[in-house]
């Protein structure tokens, strides 16, 4: 896949957008015979990266300062990329710079000129870090990071308590500290802003491609299925999710459909003897969940009895599960108590 590999082809895209605009403007040859555009008097100045992560911009915002003191006519600075995170365009407006990626979205500002593009998707790779920091073992180091209370960890203790490989640790550390979303030293890290790494994980995250599920037509009310399972289940082998545990955490909206995960299915006549239920293809009352990766009964909790997944796995599983799911899943975000990251 090709890459924009200069600053000229972001001014471009930015001569397109403005054009939009009623400001007064035009192309001119610099000292070095780059072209620059000039709006309203003032010089726009445009530094490239190709990835701009939010760890970066203190370097690049030093950098295009320095060549702005340069000038002697008016100037303005602009950071490019071909993929800006919203922490990084964050970063750049708070320095009071402006933004601009390769498919488009912008964020510029200064004297009568003003541009703000956003939601234009996304057409050029993912760095590959990003990716690896929602792969299922990345994911195991994430729900540790997330779990309360947040506090440091070393990277010994994340691989034993995962059970994997200190590379993946390293990868995830790297990954996050890049983002700006977790901070450390050489030896330990602590997840700096919580909520931004859930949301970017819930982005990445596809419940049908991580889960099998089984579903079950029961005559039994719910909170019995539930304590018949329990006792069934060893411990660390059955996890409720959804809305069984989002009602036990923050108790919104109500079902009687109960989602657990397991480590295997019952045997038929445990299902059909005492859950008094029958296999279904959809639309069942107990939905049995075998989980690709066993990290999501990694920081279980208990609630009556009941073993419940870690309240960020509670709030990713919610996502795009209909029957209400997206009010009892922003019930739980605007809990005081979820995460237990006020702890």
């Amino acid at each position: 896949m090709k890459t924009l590999n200069t600053a000229w082809t972001a001014q471009e895209i930015l001569s397109g957008l403005l054009k939009s605009t009623q400001a007064t403007w035009k192309e001119e040859l610099d000292e070095s015979n780059q072209t620059t555009i000039v709006v309203d008097g003032t010089k726009i100045l445009v530094t490239y990266q190709p990835q701009v992560r939010p760890a970066d911009i203190p370097g690049l915002v030093y950098r295009l300062r320095e060549r702005m003191s340069r000038e002697k006519s008016p100037v303005y600075g602009v950071i490019a990329g071909d993929f800006l995170s919203d922490a990084s365009r964050e970063r750049i407006r708070g320095a009071g710079l402006g933004s601009l990626d390769r498919n488009g979205n912008c964020s510029i500002c200064f004297g009568r000129v003003l541009i703000e593009v956003c939601g234009n998707p996304n057409r050029f790779r993912v760095p590959k870090e990003n990716k690896a920091l929602f792969a299922p073992k990345a994911q195991r180091v994430l729900r540790a990071l997330l779990s309360s209370p947040l506090r440091p960890w070393t990277g010994a203790e994340l691989a034993a308590v995962c059970k994997i490989s200190s590379g993946w640790v390293s990868a995830v550390r790297k990954a996050l500290i890049s983002q700006d979303w977790a901070e450390g030293d050489r030896r330990h890290v602590i997840v700096r802003d919580p909520r931004k790494i859930l949301q970017a994980w819930a982005r990445e995250d596809h419940w049908k491609q991580r889960t099998q599920i089984q579903e079950y037509a029961s005559i039994l009310p719910k909170d019995e299925i539930c304590h018949e399972l329990v006792h069934k289940y060893t411990e660390g082998t059955l996890a409720y999710t959804r809305w069984t545990a989002a009602q036990q955490r923050r108790p919104v909206t109500e079902t009687n459909v109960v989602t657990a995960y397991v480590l295997e299915l019952p045997p038929p006549d445990f299902i059909k003897n005492t859950l008094m239920a029958r296999a279904v293809e959809r639309n069942g009352n107990l939905q049995l969940v075998q989980p690709a990766d066993l990290g999501v009964f990694s920081f279980l909790q208990e609630n009556d009895g009941l073993p419940l997944v870690c309240d960020v796995q509670i709030w990713l599983d919610l996502q795009g599960a209909g029957n209400r799911a997206d009010e009892q899943a922003q019930a739980l975000w605007e809990w005081e108590d979820f995460g237990g990251w006020r702890s």
